[in-house]
């Protein structure tokens, strides 16, 4: 190597090592690829760039290693090219603050900002009106056999604990609260249900107020429907999982018979009764089981698709069952591909269910929304992802609500939960008492983020990270080994949100217009 190559890699190493002297490359960004093109996704400002192959060679190599370039190369061509690659990724640095994420502490909330925000802003309430449920669903998280959540009982809510957990949120709400009926199956206790809404009607009038509620529908009758209809803001998640033959493999009655015809019922007499409301206010949930074929996800598209007197414009939501909810023994094979598709359907690091959705709506496979529905819902926090000029200094806890903000679960007996998502962990209060905020702090804030900070500070998806509690916490609060392995899920997930976001922005562009905000459920 000649000395004035010599001179000008040693150069650029310098400048790269005053930017992040731990030589932590790793936290700056990704890369990742569509059919089309490469990308750079930078961490610290959360901006995009496309990328030329030997750009995005280096830009890899930089964020996956602790040097800036290979060791013991002689190829001068190659080190002049890099060179070169470098010096450009340099003046954009000063031109867009690109890879200089530094060392982040989390976003400091304050005592007094903490209760201000538990005190008067609370935004969701979610009532376990009971314990019971007349579906025994073989991935159902309450199963028996799922060591994280309770099991089902015969316990319900009484109308005390109702009254004080309606009266905490109207008393901490700002000027919206969204009141969220759960179980269980809730509509087993429509009655508590109906005296819910109507209490909530009659003292919670200076606040927009929306109603919501989870359903298996085989309940459902025209008076039940015709009531949640009357309801303005009211809106319900159906839980359906495709055609007969798919939905009752798992979402079986006590007596193991299935649901399906039942459920389809209760979901026609809640379209009629909604009339164009049910558009808006009626959302569709599958969950698929494995193995995630496309046969079996066409089936489920073309079963949505035949339904002609169900509002194509309704929300579509499907995902896969919750871990540790579903036996190997419980598991129908019915639906494994030919041999050389017998793996899980994938397209890159897109996961099955997007790979599968991002195709239908790329070769416009998709008559009636399906596959829009589904793609979109998980695109949401790619597309509103923070985006600054500089970096900041601070994160924010990743997918982390602040407990008793953002939503409080009410459990049968008044304590409250952080949400129906999450299992044994630490309770934060009760309707009696209203929220412990020492115990916020101790668990979900201090404990979290003392705990994080080291690996969050160090990784590259902290500004689009979806980790939750319900995933890396235990009774005794937070548990690392939970939380890693929910990090390397929700950068694997990451990686593929941003792999499909620009596939569409580049071939559908349209289809990025129709992502906005799922309704609080």
């Amino acid at each position: 190597m000649n000395d004035g190559l010599r001179l000008r890699k040693e150069e650029i190493e310098k400048k790269f090592l005053e930017m992040v002297p731990d030589r932590k490359f790793g936290r700056l960004g990704t890369v990742f690829k569509t059919t089309n093109n490469k990308y750079f996704y930078d961490a610290g400002t959360g901006k995009v760039f496309c990328c030329e192959e030997d750009e995005y060679d280096v830009l890899k190599y930089l964020l996956d290693n602790e040097d800036v370039f290979p060791k013991n190369t002689d190829d001068m061509h190659k080190i002049e090219r890099w060179c070169d690659i470098y010096e450009k990724l340099l003046f954009l640095c000063e031109k867009e603050n690109i890879l200089q994420a530094p060392l982040r502490e989390f976003y400091k909330l304050e005592d007094k900002d903490l209760e201000v925000l538990i005190d008067k802003d609370l935004q969701q309430i979610i009532l376990e009106l009971t314990q019971k449920c007349n579906l025994r669903c073989k991935y159902c998280i309450y199963n028996e056999y799922n060591p994280a959540y309770r099991d089902f009982t015969n316990q319900d809510m009484d109308w005390d604990v109702a009254k004080r957990a309606i009266d905490y949120a109207r008393e901490h709400s700002g000027k919206k609260i969204a009141v969220t009926f759960y179980g269980g199956e809730p509509l087993v206790r429509f009655d508590l249900l109906k005296k819910c809404i109507d209490y909530c009607l009659e003292t919670i009038k200076d606040k927009e107020l929306t109603f919501s509620l989870s359903t298996n529908l085989t309940l459902m009758t025209p008076q039940i429907a015709e009531y949640i209809a009357s309801i303005k803001g009211c809106s319900v998640l159906c839980s359906i999982d495709g055609p007969d033959f798919i939905h009752d493999a798992y979402r079986v009655s006590a007596d193991k018979k299935g649901t399906h015809k039942k459920a389809i019922q209760g979901l026609r007499y809640l379209v009629e009764a909604m009339g164009e409301k049910g558009s808006k206010r009626i959302i569709i949930n599958t969950v698929v089981c494995p193995p995630y074929s496309k046969a079996k996800l066409d089936m489920i598209q073309d079963f949505f698709d035949s339904l002609e007197w169900l509002p194509s414009e309704v929300t579509k939501k499907c995902d896969y069952v919750e871990g540790g909810s579903l036996r190997d023994e419980d598991i129908d094979l019915t639906f494994l591909d030919s041999e050389e598709d017998k793996e899980d359907y994938k397209k890159g690091e897109i996961d099955s269910i997007r790979a599968w959705a991002l195709d239908n709506v790329l070769e416009k496979n998709d008559n009636r929304g399906y596959s829009s529905g589904v793609g979109k819902d998980n695109l949401i926090r790619i597309h509103n992802r923070i985006l600054c000029d500089k970096p900041s200094k601070y994160i924010h806890r990743n997918g982390c609500c602040i407990p008793g903000n953002r939503r409080i679960y009410v459990k049968v007996n008044g304590d409250f939960s952080l949400c129906e998502k999450v299992g044994d962990c630490p309770d934060i209060g009760n309707v009696y008492e209203g929220v412990d905020i020492g115990k916020v702090k101790k668990y979900y804030i201090e404990e979290y983020e003392n705990k994080s900070i080291g690996d969050c500070s160090n990784c590259w998806a902290v500004n689009i990270c979806g980790v939750c509690y319900a995933s890396c916490c235990d009774k005794n609060g937070l548990n690392m080994e939970y939380k890693k392995v929910a990090c390397d899920y929700q950068k694997e997930q990451a990686i593929g949100e941003l792999m499909a976001y620009h596939q569409l922005l580049e071939d559908r562009p349209e289809e990025i217009e129709k992502i906005k905000e799922v309704p609080i459920m």
